[in-house]
């Protein structure tokens, strides 16, 4: 208002963001709470992700403060970790080919995917390929941005995959049972983890500034967290509340991707994302099943170590229902790594492939593919 001088207005706008703040958090409580009343797995996450995407497809603004998301990055690093024990190094080290093999398969399903995708709507190669990989979503996003495709139509692609695979994955792996893997023998936990555990969490936010490793906020909490366990050194266990609200911004930050902006910008692509998604889905979960009768891991972990979804919410949803949480890890982290620190190198050998011809493309009409400058 004219009259209002500067100090005025920014308080009416503290005030009006707190209100929304509030009313967000309540939201995601209050689903979170309804979801776990009916005993749905990964309550918390699912109920702040619903939340989010309502309020952020509404056109509310907010956003995640990102040392918030840092530190439930690391958070959830140190939750995955406290899952392990020294017999998954030897697990894992035994699987190696196994799990290079799996990671193979899973990116020409979504190379192809991607192909597919610029073929029938004309988005870009790079476009198509970097909104298809299953890598971690953040971290595609942010290449292709630097790499000069259209991040919008990526971000679209990715956010949307990740929040269908929350989806699921928590709904299929509540149907079936328990993995026999899933309750590790009893020990004793340190009197020192209320203390070192958020600790180990809280390294997140200087991690994070490690730009050449893929999620370094998560990887390096979950890498000492995981060396402690490991080795028998001490076992730890986080806070619960801060479980809780580990699942709960890592949902929001998710769900408020979905904004008015993102899908109003590509509205008319949704309908083929959301077949392009559904088929990554159903193929990862076929070569899930074939993971399942090649090895002796159960169906419910088998079905997630394949999920193309980010690493931090599979290996929770894996925790919350009770999988092999060491061999979903193991096979989620071979792909993200494989994806994020070699993909701009993939994706630009994938574009000198004749297959990208345009006389072998579907006509449609083609969107602005690349970011405007």
């Amino acid at each position: 208002m004219r009259g209002q001088n500067p100090l005025e207005r920014l308080s009416s706008r503290d005030v009006r963001q707190s209100l929304q703040w509030s009313a967000l958090l309540a939201a995601a409580i209050g689903l979170a709470s309804l979801l776990g009343l009916i005993h749905f797995p990964a309550a918390p996450l699912l109920g702040a992700m619903i939340a989010g995407i309502a309020f952020g497809a509404s056109g509310s603004h907010l956003r995640v403060p990102r040392p918030a998301y840092v530190l439930a990055q690391g958070a959830a690093g140190v939750f995955i970790a406290t899952s392990m024990s020294p017999a998954i190094l030897v697990d894992v080290a035994q699987d190696w080919p196994l799990l290079l093999a799996m990671t193979g398969a899973t990116l020409v399903v979504a190379f192809t995917i991607g192909w597919l995708m610029n073929r029938v709507t004309g988005i870009s190669e790079d476009v198509a390929v970097y909104g298809s990989l299953p890598g971690m979503s953040g971290a595609m996003v942010i290449i292709a941005n630097e790499r000069g495709a259209d991040a919008r139509i990526v971000a679209l692609m990715q956010y949307v995959r990740l929040a269908s695979v929350i989806l699921s994955v928590a709904l299929f792996a509540s149907l079936l049972p328990d993995s026999p893997e899933a309750s590790l023998p009893a020990r004793d936990i340190s009197p020192l983890s209320p203390i070192l555990a958020p600790a180990l969490a809280a390294i997140s936010l200087i991690a994070v500034k490690l730009k050449r490793l893929p999620a370094a906020g998560m990887l390096i909490p979950l890498i000492l967290c995981a060396v402690i366990e490991a080795t028998g050194l001490l076992h730890l266990q986080m806070p619960h509340v801060l479980i809780l609200a580990t699942f709960g911004v890592i949902g929001l930050e998710v769900g408020l991707k979905f904004t008015r902006e993102v899908l109003g910008h590509v509205i008319r692509l949704i309908p083929a994302v959301m077949v392009s998604t559904i088929a990554l889905i159903a193929i990862s979960a076929g070569l899930g099943l074939i993971l399942y009768a090649l090895t002796d891991l159960d169906a419910k972990t088998a079905l997630l170590a394949s999920a193309p979804g980010s690493i931090e919410t599979v290996a929770l949803v894996a925790i919350a229902t009770k999988a092999n949480v060491a061999a979903v890890i193991a096979f989620q982290t071979v792909r993200m790594f494989t994806v994020v620190l070699f993909g701009p190198f993939l994706v630009d050998l994938l574009m000198r492939l004749p297959i990208w011809s345009p006389s072998l493309r579907i006509d449609a009409a083609k969107p602005a593919s690349r970011s405007e400058t």
